[in-house]
């Protein structure tokens, strides 16, 4: 049997997960809250990891839910939550096998966090399951990306993020290398982690992940395919349609 998608984040790339993001306000944080409010019901986040997103969400007495599959990211999350005195709901599953009792007004699916899915069954299979979790007229809101900056910098190590870790002022840098498919739009990501404390190196850890993109109308087939409707695609997390001066393409669709 084929071993399912998924990015298997623990270790050191669960702890160093936010050091990608910087600090509130993050710059797709007011998006998917108006959407969620505009939803007028219940949210699932997809792959909310760390609670980068859902913990100020809650944190503004929006009614969420979270899913990821990995059990240290959750951890996180909760541990988060609980100092604000909040108890989140969290699922413990892949986006692919997504099952749960409840229906919602609104799933998203933030940070390109759809592309794990390098399987094109896989990613049918994840669309189908958000349609049968959704309310009649419920929304579907899924960012995405096309490397396409990557191209020119293949099979090159460069760095992606230093930050200095809270609980004991270690210094960790992120190195990141890749390698794209153009044909079959997949693409090969190495992560290599470093932990430097006094000028030592103490800790590292490497990754591999693969991730796959589409396009525009390739994308919107897809969603109509499973029964959505109502696209729209914005650029960057703006109000503004989506054009090819944008970085990220974030598609927006209804259930009939």
């Amino acid at each position: 049997m084929m071993a399912k998608s998924e990015w298997h984040y623990s270790g050191l790339s669960a702890q160093c997960y936010d050091l990608w993001f910087g600090e509130e306000p993050y710059v797709d944080q007011a998006f998917f809250q108006r959407r969620i409010i505009d939803g007028g019901g219940s949210a699932l986040e997809i792959a909310c990891g760390t609670g980068r997103l859902l913990v100020p969400y809650l944190r503004d007495h929006l009614d969420v839910e979270g899913l990821d599959s990995s059990p240290e990211m959750l951890a996180i999350c909760k541990s988060k939550a609980l100092g604000y005195g909040i108890t989140p709901v969290l699922h413990r599953q892949l986006m692919q096998e997504l099952e749960l009792p409840r229906r919602y007004a609104t799933i998203y699916v933030p940070f390109g966090s759809f592309q794990i899915l390098a399987r094109r069954d896989e990613a049918f299979e994840a669309l189908r399951r958000f349609h049968s979790h959704l309310l009649t007229g419920g929304q579907v809101v899924i960012s995405l990306f096309v490397p396409w900056s990557d191209f020119r910098l293949e099979n090159q190590w460069r760095l992606r993020r230093s930050a200095t870790r809270a609980t004991d002022g270690a210094l960790i840098h992120i190195y990141e290398c890749t390698r794209s498919d153009r044909l079959e739009q997949e693409q090969t990501i190495w992560l290599r982690f470093e932990v430097y404390k006094n000028g030592r190196l103490i800790d590292g850890e490497m990754r591999t992940h693969q991730l796959r993109w589409y396009h525009k109308y390739e994308f919107e087939l897809m969603l109509e395919r499973v029964g959505f409707n109502a696209i729209s695609v914005f650029g960057d997390y703006t109000e503004n349609p989506a054009t090819d001066r944008h970085k990220e393409m974030i598609f927006a669709a209804r259930t009939r």
